[in-house]
């Protein structure tokens, strides 16, 4: 998700469901990496997250297997938590399991899943000319020692979503800096208009890693340094973000049970009516403008982060999405690129758009009429001043791990900020260290 991943438990049962009659095992033609006869009909599987509450993988799915017809696709659908699948497939596919064939993840893993041997050097499998579909910067994430290793299929990035009829009522402005916004929320807050100020990611996981990447940037600090020897949270920058979102729940204008929040339920409460603002990616506009699932349709609004005061504006967002992985034990190679050519071309990147509501990879898709489909992501994605996760290290789970748990048990109130910030530190050059 993501990316963080973004994920809703409820639709990961309904897609599993509906969609894991269609998983098979592997296609009893006989092949080798070439993928058999030209003739045979060849089955991969294609494992993947649910995205959105949207039909995007079976629709996929379906297009590809009616234009292809030797080769079937069947697709497998896993469970929302990023972290949960990665350990999964890790297991799965470092035990030499030729399926899932092909397999959606995050744009934090090539690192991580290149060092220990569980995806494919895609580099030299593609013509020079099929990475032209794709941002530099797309490329450079999916790449690890200046190969790349996963191709780029949707992006997204971190907004702020607000109550505009709310902010008109009150005759605010749309806050710049977190400190308007606190103070935004809780004059809204004062007259009962509703519960919750601002909602957000704060539970022990690779969201809140997101989280705090943007708020440590809008600081001034980092994660790591840039030689990916040390942690650098326990700075000025690593206190006052945490300092801040300490407060943020202290003071009333993020609810309590923050520490436990990941996107579903911050976003269900903001599409519930009872928050002002909220931090979220670029999926959750469509579920804000969906009748069956809002409760504030028409009423919404969306902005690019704030920052810090006397910092530059617009604040930090963090950038997320997915690509697809190729299993280095598949048996039909052949087929797997042919699958993933037609994935990232227009006419699959435009459902992604359509669809699924995200925001293609392919910078060809990336049209006016995909960005009308997207709702205002599109133009307000312009604005935003994208910022990374240090993605480059194998160790960058371990890395992400520890922010995550240590900023957690402060947000819990079972850590001081200076020592969850210094246990966070030494865990991330450890880390750094034993994957060197």
């Amino acid at each position: 998700m993501s990316g963080v991943r973004t994920r809703r438990a409820a639709l990961a049962i309904a897609t599993a469901a509906a969609v894991g009659l269609l998983a098979t095992g592997c296609s009893p033609a006989a092949s080798n990496g070439s993928g058999g006869s030209s003739s045979s009909k060849v089955t991969i599987n294609w494992y993947v997250q649910p995205l959105n509450s949207t039909s995007i993988w079976p629709d996929l799915v379906a297009a590809f297997n009616k234009s292809h017809p030797n080769i079937e696709v069947t697709l497998t659908v896993g469970p929302t938590n990023v972290d949960t699948v990665r350990g999964t497939l890790s297991t799965q596919l470092g035990s030499g399991s030729a399926t899932p064939d092909v397999y959606e993840g995050d744009i934090t893993w090539p690192a991580q899943f290149a060092k220990a041997g569980l995806a494919v050097n895609l580099t030299k499998l593609f013509p020079k000319s099929f990475w032209d579909r794709f941002s530099p910067g797309a490329i450079t994430l999916a790449q690890y020692k200046g190969s790349s290793y996963s191709v780029p299929s949707w992006t997204e990035a971190a907004f702020l979503y607000y109550r505009k009829d709310l902010l008109t009522k009150a005759g605010l402005p749309v806050p710049s800096t977190w400190e308007e916004l606190v103070a935004d929320a809780k004059k809204v807050q004062a007259t009962g208009a509703v519960k919750d100020g601002y909602t957000w990611q704060g539970a022990g996981y690779e969201g809140l890693t997101c989280d705090f990447s943007e708020l440590v940037a809008d600081a001034g600090g980092g994660i790591v340094s840039s030689d990916y020897t040390k942690g650098t949270l326990d700075s000025a920058a690593g206190q006052k973000a945490l300092a801040f979102l300490k407060e943020t729940i202290a003071s009333g204008v993020s609810p309590k049970a923050t520490p436990t929040f990941q996107e579903p339920q911050s976003l269900n409460d903001f599409t519930a009516g009872n928050a002002l603002f909220m931090r979220n990616w670029s999926y959750a506009w469509a579920i804000t403008q969906d009748p069956k699932q809002s409760k504030v349709v028409g009423k919404v609004g969306m902005a690019p982060l704030p920052s810090f005061a006397g910092q530059p504006t617009p604040g930090a967002s963090t950038n997320g999405g997915g690509g697809m992985f190729i299993n280095p034990h598949s048996k039909y190679l052949k087929q797997d690129v042919t699958f993933l050519t037609w994935l990232t071309g227009t006419e699959a990147q435009g459902m992604f758009a359509s669809v699924g509501k995200v925001l293609p990879a392919n910078v060809q898709a990336q049209t006016p009429q995909a960005q009308k489909d997207v709702g205002p992501v599109g133009q307000v994605l312009a604005k935003l001043k994208i910022v990374g996760r240090p993605v480059g290290t194998p160790a960058y789970s371990q890395v992400s791990r520890a922010l995550f748990q240590n900023v957690n048990a402060a947000l819990s109130g079972n850590a001081s900020v200076s020592g969850a910030l210094s246990s966070a530190d030494s865990q991330i050059t450890t880390a750094l260290s034993s994957s060197r």
